[in-house]
């Protein structure tokens, strides 16, 4: 075949018919195969292990904490008098720092697969725990005593709503 012989010649009207129809045909195949996409990647595996059951991180870890904040403020009232209950050592503001942190994480651990009850109703109850918790952690660091009790008032509160829901048999 003389190449410079195709290259020369006038189109003929076949010509221009297939070149209709191959541009036709190429609008028709584009979106079909031009635009689909593939399917995203999985999502890799979360970089954290579940060491506890969510039995064994109320009982070890959320339950002694949230007591280190309960106890650490109260108003005691009796037949002797009223007795005003607060930290008052570096030593004791630091352990009530230490367990709000402790219950504010925990929050966060409530929320790992294989611990979460369901996607929106347990984690808004997590987070809430975890809310609470940062204000009592912020009333330990500022050493102030009313606003950690009231802290600890939103804690009790976040942990009795979400046993309402979940753990019905614990408020029997």
């Amino acid at each position: 075949v003389d190449i410079r012989r195709l290259i020369d010649r006038k189109p003929t009207h076949e010509d221009n018919e297939m070149r209709i129809k191959l541009r036709w045909l190429s609008l028709l195949i584009l979106p079909v195969f031009g635009c689909s996409s593939l399917p995203p990647p999985a999502a890799p595996a979360p970089p954290f292990t579940r060491v506890v059951e969510l039995k064994q991180l109320m009982e070890w870890v959320i339950d002694p904490a949230t007591d280190v904040i309960w106890d650490s403020t109260k108003t005691i009232m009796n037949a002797e008098g009223t007795r005003e209950i607060a930290p008052r050592t570096a030593e004791e503001w630091d352990a009530v720092r230490n367990a709000a942190a402790t219950v504010a994480e925990a929050g966060n651990l409530l929320m790992i697969g294989g611990r979460a009850r369901d996607g929106k109703q347990w984690m808004n109850a997590a987070r809430g725990l975890t809310v609470a918790a940062t204000r009592a952690l912020k009333a330990a660091e500022a050493k102030n005593a009313t606003a950690l009790f009231d802290a600890g008032g939103d804690i009790y509160n976040a942990c009795s709503a979400c046993h309402a829901r979940y753990a019905a048999q614990l408020n029997q």
